[in-house]
């Protein structure tokens, strides 16, 4: 390796960094980045919400990345982002978020899904980002998932596939290479792969509801598939998960379903991965699997010691040189493909179409529950939890507390409630809502904090009680009948204002739940 001419090795490197999208802090790039970009080729960025503060600020950004990224390593970049739609959203404010996945599912129209799409791309494309790592395609069949929820158009495989592949025509022709993940499914997990190892223990006839939506999605030309970091062992009987399986990435995934597209692989710094397989050290693992691009999001060092460990490996033959250029010209011809798509004007982004269109997503997401009696009377009460951090793909809407803003809204009080209230809480605030009308009550994944339902239920003992459910809708399955319920499918400002119309009398609510709810409690 030592007796490598300086110019062969930095082609080589140049090569090697074709196959990783690192991140970086903060809202202008930093020198370190910048120089692991110079030595090790680093080609392609990913992009959080800790790097966009407004829309021109991410405009000159990638632009600069761009600039940065030709000059060292000879192609444009990926510029990647995890762009799902409600809760998982990198975009500020100044720019279109659309609803979640379900909430497009709830609409009951696949064109919507296709809007939210074509939208999401537009301003992505205008802004100067390519990659955009959505949409889930995994079937949530499993309601105390930590992770997935919301983020899933269903717990039907059928629907996951209208919406997913409406979803993934919008991104792709407005120019955007539109990623499948979590392959092969993340909607039967009981743990989070950011923290942990999960186990899908299913046969071939339940992983096969799993692996339809990307099946029919790979027919229909998704251009980029993302790996999940979970054990399948009706799959791959080695204790390895699907990103590190070549039986997987590259038997199950390539050749059973023909996938030609890029494969990318799930952050490598997730505990999944990291804790167990550790994050170098699995990079080359994965591109052994089949893998083409390995996504290290955080810590730029650690993707550095990853191309030093690929550099080896090609050398010593412990990588098979062939399949890793024919793995680098698909990158590559991806990377043409994408720089011929137009870019529109930076003026579309939140332009006055996309606000409009984007409040009508909105409105037509929500759904009512459970129709029972209630009205808001002359004095009703807001209360509702924070937007405390569900998990660790969520951004944190710090300044939006729904309670206090809907109740703005509404020109009444609000009160903001512990995450998970107790028993104690719930016996004060029951005694403070004599003299009101009527209450609203806000839940942010209750049916896993259940302080928050226990309050819902004893308060509709006392006075009309309404309860939204501000991210997964499973909440609404464990109140009393006496609740009125509307699945509102994210704690945004969007769903804030569309709430408000609604209560205001100013519009109806038309969504349709696309889960089936546990059972719901007796009156």
């Amino acid at each position: 390796m030592n007796d490598m001419h300086e110019d062969e090795r930095t082609l080589l490197r140049q090569q090697i960094g074709q196959h990783f999208v690192c991140g970086f802090d903060g809202p202008v790039l930093e020198q370190s980045f910048i120089d692991a970009v110079k030595r090790h080729k680093i080609g392609n960025i990913i992009l959080f919400a800790r790097n966009i503060e407004s829309k021109t600020q991410l405009h000159t950004l990638c632009q600069e990345i761009q600039e940065l990224v030709r000059s060292e390593c000879g192609h444009d970049a990926l510029i990647t982002i995890d762009q799902e739609g409600g809760m998982v959203t990198r975009l500020s404010k100044d720019c279109t978020n659309v609803p979640s996945a379900m909430a497009l599912a709830a609409t009951d129209d696949e064109r919507l899904a296709h809007r939210a799409g074509l939208l999401t791309a537009t301003e992505l494309r205008a802004l100067g980002v390519n990659v955009d790592f959505a949409p889930s395609l995994d079937v949530n069949s499993n309601p105390d998932n930590p992770v997935i929820g919301v983020r899933s158009f269903s717990d039907d495989p059928k629907q996951v596939t209208r919406f997913g592949l409406a979803m993934i025509e919008g991104l792709q022709e407005g120019g955007v290479m539109a990623v499948g993940k979590h392959f092969p499914g993340h909607g039967d997990t009981h743990l989070d792969s950011h923290v942990a190892l999960p186990v899908v223990e299913g046969g071939e006839e339940q992983l096969a509801i799993h692996l339809e939506p990307f099946r029919k999605a790979i027919t229909a030309g998704v251009q980029g598939i993302m790996s999940s970091h979970i054990l399948f062992p009706a799959l791959e009987p080695e204790p390895v998960p699907a990103t590190l399986s070549r039986t997987i990435m590259t038997d199950l995934l390539r050749s059973e379903y023909g996938f030609k597209g890029l494969v990318f692989t799930d952050c490598m710094e997730m505990q999944a991965i990291a804790n167990h397989y550790g994050t170098v050290e699995a990079s080359l693992a994965a591109l052994q699997a089949g893998v083409d691009v390995v996504c290290i999001s955080h810590h730029v060092e650690l993707a550095c010691k990853a191309v030093e460990l690929v550099e080896e490996a090609l050398l010593e033959g412990r990588l098979d040189t062939a399949s890793f250029a024919e793995s680098t010209q698909r990158i590559l011809q991806a990377k043409t493909m994408l720089s011929e798509q137009e870019i529109p004007p930076l003026s579309v982004v939140a332009c006055g179409n996309h606000s409009k269109s984007n409040a009508l997503l909105h409105q037509k997401s929500l759904t009512l529950v459970n129709d029972a009696p209630f009205s808001l009377g002359s004095k009703p009460l807001v209360l509702g939890p924070r937007p405390f951090r569900a998990t660790n793909v969520s951004n944190d809407e710090e300044i939006l507390t729904f309670a206090s803003s809907l109740a703005a809204l509404l020109s009444c009080d609000g009160i903001t409630t512990k995450d998970d209230p107790s028993e104690e809480e719930i016996e004060g605030l029951c005694k403070r809502v004599a003299g009101y009308s009527s209450v609203v009550v806000g839940t942010y994944n209750g049916h896993l904090h259940t302080g928050q339902l226990a309050l819902a239920n004893r308060l509709a003992q006392k006075l009309p009680t309404l309860c939204v459910a501000l991210r997964n809708p499973y909440d609404l399955g464990l109140l009393d009948r006496r609740v009125r319920s509307i699945a509102a499918y994210a704690y945004t400002e969007s769903v804030v204002h569309a709430l408000a119309q609604v209560l205001a009398g100013k519009a109806e609510m038309t969504g349709v739940l696309p889960v089936v709810l546990p059972e719901q409690g007796e009156a």
